[in-house]
């Protein structure tokens, strides 16, 4: 529903009056409901009635279908600033309109979640690793338009840590250091707690495997042995093989 402080029905309400005389006097609050954006680091006004149920009442219709379409841009355009301000204001929305417009967001997130899968099915049947489609669901601008969203998104972010780290573990044998900067990113989303540990925990085994791996090859460097030089590539094939066996239960 479009919010336009010009219809003034000829019934309205003295009370709907004052509602729209509150919102016409909040730049931030009237320019997001009419533009569905808001203006660098913008706060609504601290006004007591925006608690108020009648007031939620009045205003959450319009408030749904604005906070959710643009939600929704942010994650389409990857913008954290707009979605960072909408995080710092308040949510005027009762009980029953917050639940429709984060239905419609989880929705919306599940399919970008069913790409992902889609993704990591390629790629275990041996497709193209095309980074550039990876990083629109597993990089560090994603995570932070997931780490914005309410408390109420826990679930899904915890879904999307599980079907990232999915990813990782498939990207182990085809492109190390891929592998290596998703699961870095991975560690900065907001999931439950053990998600967030085994999250950590699968960092934490690609880190010390890139150190050995580099340990190898400065020691292959140094000593300039081709004898040394094979056992070190059959060392790294190796460490590879027991990481691909230890993510694969």
């Amino acid at each position: 529903m479009k919010y336009n402080s010009q219809s003034w029905g000829p019934g309205a309400s003295e009370e709907e009056k004052s509602f729209r005389s509150f919102i016409s006097n909040d730049p931030a609050l009237s320019y997001f409901l009419e533009m569905g954006a808001l203006r660098k680091n913008s706060k609504f006004s601290k006004e007591e009635i925006y608690k108020e149920p009648k007031f939620l009442a009045f205003i959450s219709p319009y408030f749904e279908s604005v906070y959710t379409a643009a939600v929704i841009r942010c994650f389409e355009t990857r913008d954290t600033n707009l979605i960072s301000d909408i995080a710092a204001n308040p949510l005027l929305l009762d009980d029953a309109h917050k639940q429709s417009a984060f239905s419609t967001i989880e929705q919306f997130l599940a399919k970008r979640l069913k790409q992902l899968e889609f993704a990591n099915n390629q790629i275990q049947s041996d497709g193209p690793i095309i980074p550039s489609e990876l990083e629109e669901h597993t990089g560090i601008i994603t995570i932070c338009l997931l780490n914005y969203l309410p408390q109420d998104f826990q679930s899904i972010r915890t879904d999307f840590c599980k079907q990232i780290m999915t990813t990782v573990r498939l990207l182990i044998s085809k492109d190390f250091s891929l592998a290596l900067s998703i699961a870095t990113n991975l560690r900065q989303l907001k999931c439950d707690a053990q998600a967030t540990y085994d999250a950590d925990n699968l960092y934490q085994t690609l880190v010390n495997a890139n150190e050995k791996a580099n340990a190898i090859s400065a020691s292959q460097g140094s000593s300039g042995g081709g004898q040394l030089s094979v056992w070190g590539i059959i060392g790294i094939i190796l460490l590879i093989i027991k990481l691909i066996l230890l993510f694969a239960r």
